[in-house]
This record gives structure tokens, C-alpha cells and sequence, in this order.
């Protein structure tokens, strides 16, 4: 089968590496060749970035600016690799995905792009090129709202939807909890709490710490769980430094067990998508608490409470009113893995195993699940 590239910048835990990861591991059961290309940060540690495990991983440098010898070095690998797809992730990857399978000619290189999240440059200039690579390639966002967004701003002139799916015959409400509780000293009677995502601006951690302080002085049992990495992880651990009521993992192997073992799930993002990490606790059937930005509400579809984003003092008193409500957990539980029934990964495959294979018009014949928008309809 031909050879499918995902490129993107590194596996540094995170979902939109982890989404990749993901559907290279998915392709590989399909008997298709599948190699992961990161541009930025070769692997370091288990502690730092996921494992690819079977899949392989090659590390190409690229340099800073607009690099056309990396262009140059990514499209004879992808000759050497006898690479018939090439799958971008996000805006960077896409414009040099684009650039590499042009001067792969005369072989036939099919461009499709993920959009995970808003693009990572700024300027008039990246936009322009990450419109133009667009071009060439079929580009999908997780999100209706990142896809309009998109759209309206100038970075795609068309962009399909297909959202993340989970596998919801793993991650479900039944199973093992391996301890969790006991592993993180949470007694039975304390609300345990969690959150999972990159320590990045984005993810608004410090209105989390500031819910956190407001609940400890008022002598709530909600403890929280913080499970991830990224830059802001020190500054974080160190305004943490005073609250008992906080508790920091890096990563987790096997995420089912400590979600089964959580009250509730929050979100306090200032942006978000379609997070991969609040869809999977909904299929373990865990109630959620999140902010109402990008994709989540549509996510939701009523399965959570919603609060404004940037605003501690409303996610206090929401996660306040879950742990105090055992009626409202019940039925939010419930509703939240009957939602997340709806967002099988096996249809985020079969989404994109179309495009792999060549399906240009897929977009233009999608349902509910998969739109396409153009920004000439905005």
C-alpha cells in the first residue's frame, strides 16, 4: 500500500500529536506504510514525548525563516519512502508539505492538512502561504469553529471539518481504576477533579490555580488533578507551591483508569477545537465542567456545564455545584458518554482513509458529521 507521511513539528505530549500518532498507528492496521516526519524536536524522553512505538520516526532539522533546502530534504524523503500521501499538521507542515510534493514531481504526492488548533504564525506573509499551500492540498479542521474561522480570516480558501473521534470500546466508564486515588493521596471523601493539557497560555492553568485558591478557603473537598506538560509547567508548580489541594502527573500510559477515577473533568481553555482529552472523559462517562470557546459547546451538545472563559471565580462556583449535586453528576455522566457516542474515531479514519486514497470531491458529499466551508460563502 502507498506510503502515508504525517509531518509535524514533534510528539511532545500534546492532542495534536497524539491525533497524528493516532492515525499513523490506525493506517498500519490497514496494512498501509506510515512514517511520522518531525521538523522541529527529535524524540528526547518518555518524559517529554509520546512513543511511537511501531511506527517509524524520522528527524529532519529545519532551519529558521522560510527554509527551502529543508522543502528540498523533505521531498526526497518522501521519494525514498515511496510517499504517496503526506499528511500536514497544522499551518507550517502545510506549507511545506506543499512545496515538498511539488518538487516531488513527476511522482504524484497527495497534500491533505489537519488543522488542529489556530495557526502558530501570526503574520500577513504565513497566511498568505499557508492560503496559497492550501491550494494544493484537501485541508479539514476539528472543528465547524476553527473551519469558519479559518475561512473568514484569510488563512484557507476552502476547509473541510472532520472531528476528532474517540475509541469508545476503550475508553468507557467500566474498567479498572488502578488506584488512582490512592496514588494521588485523595481520600473518599475529597471531589477529585481533572485536567488534562499542555501547560500552555492556551489552556488558562492559572485561572484553574485561582478557582482552586477560592475553593480551598472555603474549605471545599475538590482536589485536582493536573496531567501534562509544556512551558508553563514550573511557573505553574510554583504558584501551586501553597495549595494542598493541587496535584501534578506528567504524563499518563494508560489514560482510561484515571478517568474512571475522577468526579469531574475540567476545561478552562481560553481557545479550544475539538480537545481529544475532554471528548475521552465523556466516553468514561465523567461529567465535565469547561469554557464555553471554539468548539467545546457543540462538543458538548448539553452534556456539561458551561462557564465563561477567564473567569475563576464562575469555574469555582460551577465545579462548587457539580460536587455538591449527586443527581446533576448522575445524569451529566450519563449524557456525557450517550454524546460521546456520536464522535467514533473509526469515523475520523474512514474520513480520512477517503482522502488518502484520492477522493477530492469527499468534502463537497459529506453529511452532518463532515462540512465543507469556502470563504467565499462567508
Amino acid at each position: 500500500m502507498p506510503e502515508i507521511v504525517h509531518l509535524l513539528s514533534g510528539l511532545q505530549i500534546g492532542g495534536k500529536e497524539r491525533a497524528a500518532l493516532r492515525l499513523a498507528r490506525r493506517a498500519m492496521l490497514d496494512g498501509r506504510g506510515a512514517t511520522l516526519v518531525l521538523y522541529d524536536t527529535p524524540i528526547r524522553s518518555a518524559e517529554l514525548d509520546f512513543d511511537p512505538g511501531e511506527v517509524p520516526v524520522i528527524h529532519l532539522k529545519r532551519g529558521r525563516g522560510v527554509d527551502l533546502r529543508f522543502a528540498w530534504r523533505l521531498s526526497r524523503q518522501l521519494r525514498a519512502l515511496d510517499a504517496r500521501v503526506v499528511h500536514a499538521h497544522n499551518d507550517t507542515a502545510l506549507f511545506y508539505a506543499a512545496l515538498a510534493a511539488t518538487l516531488a514531481l513527476p511522482r504524484r504526492v497527495r497534500v491533505i492538512a489537519s488543522f488542529h488548533a489556530w495557526p502558530s504564525q501570526g503574520g500577513r506573509g504565513a497566511r498568505w502561504l499557508t492560503r496559497a499551500a492550501g491550494m494544493v492540498a484537501s485541508a479539514a479542521a476539528v472543528s465547524d469553529d476553527l473551519a469558519g474561522l479559518l475561512t473568514r480570516a484569510g488563512w484557507l480558501g476552502k476547509c473541510g471539518v472532520i472531528r476528532n473521534g474517540v475509541d469508545i470500546d476503550h475508553y468507557t466508564p467500566a474498567g479498572p481504576t488502578d488506584g488512582w486515588r490512592d496514588r494521588l493521596g485523595v481520600g473518599g471523601r475529597d471531589f477529585l477533579v481533572g485536567h488534562i493539557a499542555r501547560f500552555d497560555p492556551i489552556k488558562r492553568h492559572a485561572d484553574l490555580l485561582e478557582a482552586a485558591a477560592r475553593l480551598a478557603e472555603e474549605g471545599s473537598p475538590i482536589v485536582f488533578v493536573l496531567v501534562g506538560q509544556g512551558p508553563l509547567l514550573d511557573e505553574m508548580r510554583s504558584r501551586a507551591a501553597g495549595l494542598g489541594n493541587i496535584r501534578f502527573v506528567a504524563q499518563v500510559t494508560d489514560m482510561p483508569p484515571l478517568l474512571r477515577s475522577l468526579d469531574a473533568m475540567v476545561l478552562c481553555s481560553a481557545h479550544e477545537a475539538t480537545p481529544l482529552a475532554l471528548l475521552e472523559g465523556m466516553a468514561c462517562g465523567v461529567p465535565v465542567v469547561a469554557t464555553a470557546v471554539g468548539g467545546v459547546p457543540d462538543l458538548l451538545g448539553g452534556a456539561g456545564l458551561l462557564v465563561p472563559p477567564r473567569d475563576p471565580h464562575e469555574l469555582a462556583r460551577a465545579l462548587a455545584t457539580l460536587a455538591a449535586d449527586p443527581a446533576l453528576r448522575a445524569r451529566l455522566a450519563k449524557a456525557a458518554r450517550r454524546r460521546s457516542l456520536d464522535f467514533p474515531f473509526e469515523a475520523e479514519w474512514a474520513a480520512y482513509a477517503r482522502l488518502y486514497a484520492g477522493e477530492a470531491e469527499y468534502f463537497s458529499r459529506l453529511g452532518r458529521c463532515f462540512k465543507m466551508r469556502s470563504s467565499r460563502s462567508q
